[in-house]
């Protein structure tokens, strides 16, 4: 089995509680429109950094950072907390090393240390193990191999060999021997980066991206790492600009969280606020905006622009991953170790064309995100025995591979869905659509795991099983078809009423109006409202396994009156055929879709996956491609991954 220890950390450090949320006193104003230029929300949010920012062992070091940039003096007793947490071995000391060598990046007289604390930062990085060829044998569980902590192992292993290159770590290489190592796979992490995207999509993790891409642009010492980690950087932004909706991730998202969705504040609108000017600061989410606060770093202006234009609507489509199986077709190899870093990037570990690669880099450097690759070599030998071939390759519920997402965002809301994704497989934190009005006026529907909110997935973040979604701008139909594999024997709507201004129920659909806004929702089976313990009605409960969810969004500008919006969607038609449906939009009309069946609007089918990693009015650039260009208005950004050239004008 998968460690516990990396399940039971990732719930404690990005997930909280309804009641600690309902605590903190300590986030700021929400902007639902950008407000100020960057350098002053720059300044604004060292300041709340300092005096808000989360102190616990993870982030104190980001604090100091804060401290420093702002003219203060850094307080060694958090770089001592710091340290304490790097030499305890335990999983995502790799965050901290990143934040405490950022500290020792910063030259200015007020970043020095004490002579006796200095020496202790030293002897600590010096001793650090940067990656797991390093033939000292772990004694407590590190993830090494996530998209993100990849990148954090290698970017860390950089940073410190340029500090000390002629030094012999305890690993056994010199400084410009880690710096050698270190390059190589950046260099390939960057690549894949650029070409494919983010596998961890629009998720949580964006905030470790960020500090990750921020400390190669400011401090590596190679031009061409410096430049290609700006351009992936500067896709980020395009990808967060193109999902924004008022200070929040309005997408679908590879690895999503409670804390996120549940209270008013994604974890990425503290970056959002800082940079696109919408959002809100929170002490817990304090990284991405340190690292880019203490950065020289500015995001390009044709990005800004594209984040928060609501004037007129966008349609996005994008590409990001990659399926296991096309890896040849990009120039990847199953039997090669470093490619199989990409595939556990992915969490792609024990898919029949890798699990015994898998296992042979775990006994071989002791890691170990499974142990038992031996049960899905069976269990794979078996299906080819008994069928010709292997019949089901996903059984693992971690993997992020290729996802066909789309936003569709108008001024008055949005709609994002992950297309056909996995559809049957057990799923982890991947959360499939969901509808935007504002930060707190959102939909999505759920097959919940358990109850428990600290474990994922749980009764709003992730799936027990994955459903089969669509999307056709202004509809999404999702359909659940789990057999008793996991979960709650239900499936659900987060649906708050408290967030909406109006909320009404006619033939068997959810209306609700935000503001100019309109949203309509509809379960195939008989549904009941449920309150949260804290008695706020936000739960439509739909008893079963099996089930079928039709959403539609519309709009004042397009309706005229809710009233009307309510009478059109409640007349039109609507017919299942146990796990299909037909669904007569009075939008876009006849649609169908169903679990094995194509997707139709008007008779014709509509393809489920997309040949380009950016489809929308500013970008058209296919996926694999390394020369990105994107435009708005007069403004250009041109991104020459190759050549490590960008040209803004």
């Amino acid at each position: 089995m998968k460690y516990s220890l990396n399940i039971l950390f990732i719930a404690v450090f990005f997930s909280v509680t309804q009641t600690l949320r309902a605590q903190d006193s300590n986030t700021d104003e929400y902007w639902q429109t950008s407000q100020g230029n960057y350098e002053k929300r720059r300044t604004e949010f060292l300041d709340y950094c300092i005096k808000n920012g989360d102190r616990k062992d993870l982030r104190g070091i980001y604090t100091q950072v804060a401290r420093v940039v702002a003219g203060l003096k850094p307080d060694e007793s958090y770089v001592q907390e710091a340290l304490n947490v790097i030499k305890s071995n335990h999983d995502c000391n790799d965050f901290v090393m990143n934040g405490l060598l950022r500290l020792q990046y910063q030259k200015t007289k007020n970043a020095q240390l004490s002579k006796e604390m200095a020496k202790k930062v030293e002897e600590r990085i010096l001793d650090f193990k940067y990656w797991w060829t390093d033939s000292r044998r772990d004694t407590t569980y590190r993830c090494y191999h996530t998209e993100n902590h990849q990148a954090l192992y290698h970017t860390a292993e950089l940073l410190a060999g340029q500090l000390y290159k002629d030094r012999r770590f305890s690993g056994g290489l010199t400084g410009r021997e880690h710096i050698h190592q270190a390059e190589r796979l950046l260099q390939r992490w960057l690549d894949f980066r650029f070409r494919f995207g983010f596998s961890e999509w629009m998720s949580s993790y964006y905030e470790v991206d960020i500090v990750v891409l921020l400390n190669l642009y400011d401090y590596a010492e190679n031009p061409m790492l410096r430049q290609r980690a700006k351009q992936v950087l500067d896709l980020l932004m395009f990808d967060m600009a193109l999902s924004n909706y008022h200070g929040s991730l309005a997408s679908t998202s590879g690895r999503m969280y409670v804390s996120s969705l549940l209270y008013g504040h994604h974890d990425m609108s503290p970056t959002l606020k800082l940079v696109f000017g919408e959002g809100q600061y929170h002490p817990r989410n304090i990284m991405s905006n340190v690292a880019l606060a203490s950065s020289h770093y500015k995001c390009p202006q044709v990005i800004l622009d594209i984040a928060t234009d609501y004037s007129k609507t966008m349609l996005d489509r994008q590409k990001m991953s990659i399926e296991v199986d096309d890896a040849e077709k990009y120039g990847l190899r199953y039997d090669n170790e470093e490619d199989a870093q990409l595939f556990w990037g992915m969490q792609e570990f024990i898919h029949p064309k890798v699990v015994r690669m898998s296992k042979q880099v775990s006994e071989k450097y002791g890691v170990y995100p499974y142990r038992n690759y031996d049960d899905y070599i069976r269990k794979y030998d078996d299906q080819v025995k008994q069928y010709g071939k292997v019949i089901n390759s996903r059984l693992d519920r971690f993997a992020l591979s290729e996802t066909n997402i789309e936003i569709y965002r108008t001024p008055e809301y949005a709609l994002s869905c992950s297309f056909d994704y996995r559809k049957g497989a057990q799923g982890y934190q991947q959360h499939i659509w969901q509808a935007t009005l504002d930060n707190k006026a959102i939909v999505f529907t759920t097959h919940p795991g358990k109850k428990d909110l600290k474990v994922t997935p749980n009764y709003w973040a992730g799936n027990a099983v994955m459903p089969r979604a669509v999307q056709y701008r202004n509809v999404a139909v999702c359909i659940y078809n789990s057999h008793g594999n996991g979960g709650l024997d239900l499936t659900h709507a987060y649906f708050p009423k408290q967030a909406f201004d109006e909320v009404v129920e006619v033939s068997s659909w959810v209306f609700a109006r935000k503001g100019k806004g309109y949203i309509a929702l509809r379960s195939q089976l008989p549904t009941s409202w449920q309150a949260d313990d804290n008695g706020n009605v936000n739960d439509i409960v739909a008893s079963g396994r099996q089930n079928i969810w039709i959403c539609e969004m519309g709009s004042e500008k397009e309706w005229g009156s809710f009233q009307s919006f309510v009478k059109a969607i409640s007349q039109a038609t609507v017919k299942y055929d146990h796990l299909n449906v037909t669904y007569t939009s009075p939008t876009l009309g006849q649609m169908d879709f169903g679990w094995d069946s194509a997707f139709k609007l008007k008779n014709k089918e509509i393809p489920l996956k997309t040949d380009y990693r950016y489809d929308n009015p500013y970008c058209q650039a296919k996926f694999n491609s390394k020369l990105i260009e994107i435009k708005k208005g007069g403004k250009k950004l041109l991104l020459d991954f190759e050549k490590g050239i960008e040209t803004e004008k």
